[in-house]
């Protein structure tokens, strides 16, 4: 397995200790949530999906200014980042006030603000279940990250259509079909290809178990992420034998969580 970047932030956060007032919330969230995510908030009609997607918005930003600060960067300046999401549903940063001054008729102005962006901005990914929600920041140039309440099941139709008949035989997969779903979800979000991602294309082999006591990965947790009784697993993954990359399960008793990065080729660029 290839070294994983040193600079992998992640929360996760009951729902109830995540969320804030609406008002609060949306104070904070002012200037960090672009336009487009601000019409996608005035069409949820419920009060709990509204939440869930504060929620999960508001523990981001308190994230990336976390990650800003253990860089040594000061968590307001003149660069700052909002939040959008591209056509196909992807979430990602981009410079806020640099943006608003791009002339998006032009190409060149376009390429060179992608440019700066893959240069200077982190990527992230957003989840969130029933009860739980989960955020993670990477200088990684792609990462994805799904989170399930530990007692979700999985019908016998979703493993038939998703799962490969190895996956669905292989043991620890076959007692707990739940760990092999969110990664999955967490591959297809790094990939990000939303809904035309296929779950079947994504093959999962997963690597011998080890526990906070031997963390061989650099990721750091954020201070209210809940400590407590946790396993982890690494993992690799393909999506049709095309891309590969690895990753890491979390399981706890109230929560399963997964986050994936490409495995970088030969040229020492995401595959």
């Amino acid at each position: 397995m290839s070294k994983i970047s040193p600079h992998i932030y992640l929360c996760i956060s009951p729902k109830s200790q995540a969320t804030v007032s609406e008002f609060r919330m949306m104070k904070q969230l002012n200037s960090f949530l672009a336009e487009d995510q601000l019409k996608r908030l005035e069409k949820i009609s419920t009060q709990t999906r509204k939440e869930e997607f504060l929620g999960v918005r508001n523990m981001l930003l308190e994230l990336h200014q976390y990650y800003k600060r253990s860089l040594g960067q000061s968590p307001i300046s003149h660069t700052a980042v909002e939040l959008t999401q591209n056509e196909l549903g992807r979430p990602y940063l981009r410079l806020a006030k640099l943006h608003s001054r791009v002339d998006k008729g032009s190409l060149n102005s376009r390429i060179g603000l992608q440019k700066l962006q893959n240069d200077t901005v982190p990527s992230v990914s957003l989840s969130h279940s029933k009860q739980w929600l989960a955020a993670i920041v990477s200088n990684q140039s792609r990462i994805g990250i799904d989170i399930e309440t530990s007692d979700r099941t999985i019908s016998d139709a979703l493993k038939k259509r998703f799962f490969t008949q190895q996956e669905i035989q292989e043991g620890v997969f076959s007692d707990h079909p739940i760990w092999l779903w969110v990664i999955k979800e967490a591959v297809v979000k790094c990939l990000g290809t939303g809904i035309q991602a296929d779950l079947s294309k994504v093959v999962v082999r997963m690597n011998a178990a080890v526990t906070l006591t031997r963390e061989n990965w650099s990721i750091k947790w954020h201070p209210s992420t809940p400590r407590g009784e946790k396993i982890e697993y690494e993992f690799n993954a393909s999506y049709a034998t095309q891309e590969f990359f690895e990753g890491k399960l979390c399981i706890t008793p109230s929560y399963v969580c997964a986050f994936a990065v490409p495995i970088p080729n030969e040229g020492g660029n995401d595959g």
